[in-house]
């Protein structure tokens, strides 16, 4: 499943939270309650991998301060194993105040995809077989045993706290529950760091977030887990409390929660999405390491631009525009311009101001979809299409100077 960079900062967070809770249970039994939830971990992997025919996936988290929602997601996982295939649909706030929702479907020659800010349906067709779709074990990377030491190193004393009850049909409940004070400083540190760095008033947050800026600490973790008699995970919940002040010294308390399911075992019903009537744009590729061909690159003909910025008194300030004019291209070549203009009263900032043409020639590897140019100061650049967002991409990094410019890689349409 795929997550947005932000949700999957704040979700990894609170999954290391709730692994903290969850984990911190003690010795009741032969293997200590931290041992039994790795291996209901890892038998629930197995099993959905390698024996289950069908299963839905639910998670959920919710990010809350001092009670108010401030960023939620919702996705639901559908596997097959006897098809090979898996549709996913997620729904998301993200704690700038934007919804996304999407959909997608996978199976060993298909992925098709659908968002909610465009109606067209996304489709890449794959004349070689992919390997299965389903559902791959993470505990079979080649790095995952050191993920559990390093896990095991993190939660050190912790797993000798506990609560493991056993039910009469087998079944058992793993819970754990960690004050403030029990909380090691290092948790506490990278807690501190995250919750600065997410909560910062940048990348568009609104104005009802909190800048989170001092005293941030965990105040409590829970965790509960719910393992059947056959050893399977079937839910699991964590949630974690970070207090901190923001810059006029006002308290914060910033809830995470998330809960996972599995649900509807070997009675998942997986569907093709029926394409009949829908806008669709279709690439066929050989296998999931090529990359699609172009359908019609002379939709890129014309301008596309991207905003030169600086920094001054603590905002952003756009002091011109960068532009990459296409005049002629196919699927072998390109021909255009690439030029700078700046706005008056920054005419200090124009004195690298580029403005040459270019001749550029598609790369003859069918995975690249670069088209290669030379500039006006003999330097190797490419750039390469992208028909799904209708954007140029130019391979530079994004380039930010204190004081100076900053530089974008991606070009959007010029429709002025």
């Amino acid at each position: 499943m795929k997550l947005t960079k932000k949700t999957t900062m704040v979700l990894s967070f609170t999954l290391g939270a709730m692994l903290l809770a969850t984990t911190a249970l003690a010795d009741i039994a032969a293997k200590s309650g931290y041992d039994q939830l790795k291996d209901a971990l890892k038998v629930t992997a197995a099993q959905c991998s390698n024996n289950l025919s069908s299963f839905t996936m639910d998670i959920s988290y919710n990010v809350k301060d001092n009670g108010k929602t401030l960023s939620s997601m919702n996705q639901t996982e559908k596997c097959d194993r006897t098809k090979s295939a898996r549709e996913e649909t997620t729904s998301e706030q993200t704690i700038s105040g934007n919804n996304y929702s999407n959909q997608t479907y996978f199976d060993k020659t298909t992925y098709i995809r659908l968002s909610n800010d465009d109606p067209t349906y996304y489709v890449t067709e794959y004349t070689q077989e992919r390997k299965d779709m389903a559902f791959s074990d993470p505990f079979k990377n080649n790095n995952a045993d050191d993920v559990e030491k390093i896990a095991d190193a993190i939660v050190g004393n912790l797993k000798d706290n506990v609560v493991v009850t056993e039910n009469p049909d087998g079944s058992k409940v793993l819970s754990g529950s960690l004050s403030e004070v029990q909380i090691p400083s290092l948790i506490n540190a990278l807690a501190s760091f995250e919750m600065k760095q997410r909560f910062n008033g940048q990348d568009g947050q609104q104005d009802n977030v909190p800048h989170l800026s001092k005293d941030v600490f965990v105040k409590t973790i829970d965790g509960t887990a719910k393992v059947n008699k056959d050893g399977v995970m079937e839910s699991i919940l964590g949630s974690a409390v970070v207090s901190g002040k923001d810059e006029q010294g006002t308290v914060h308390d910033i809830t995470i929660e998330v809960l996972a399911k599995l649900t509807d075992v070997n009675s998942t019903v997986v569907t093709k999405p029926d394409l009949s009537g829908k806008k669709v744009v279709k690439n066929v590729v050989k296998n999931e390491n090529s990359v699609p061909e172009i359908s019609n690159p002379q939709e890129f003909m014309g301008k596309f631009k991207n905003d030169i910025l600086i920094m001054k008194d603590g905002k952003f300030v756009k002091v011109g525009e960068r532009i990459i004019e296409i005049t002629q291209i196919d699927q072998t070549s390109a021909t255009g311009r690439y030029y700078e203009v700046y706005k008056p009263g920054f005419d200090q900032y124009a004195t690298t101001k580029r403005d040459f043409s270019f001749n550029a020639t598609k790369s003859k590897d069918k995975n690249s979809p670069e088209y290669k140019f030379r500039t006006d100061a003999g330097i190797n650049k490419a750039f390469f299409l992208d028909e799904h967002s209708g954007k140029i991409y130019l391979n530079e990094s994004t380039t930010f100077s204190e004081g100076g410019i900053i530089l974008d890689s991606t070009f959007s349409p010029d429709f002025e």
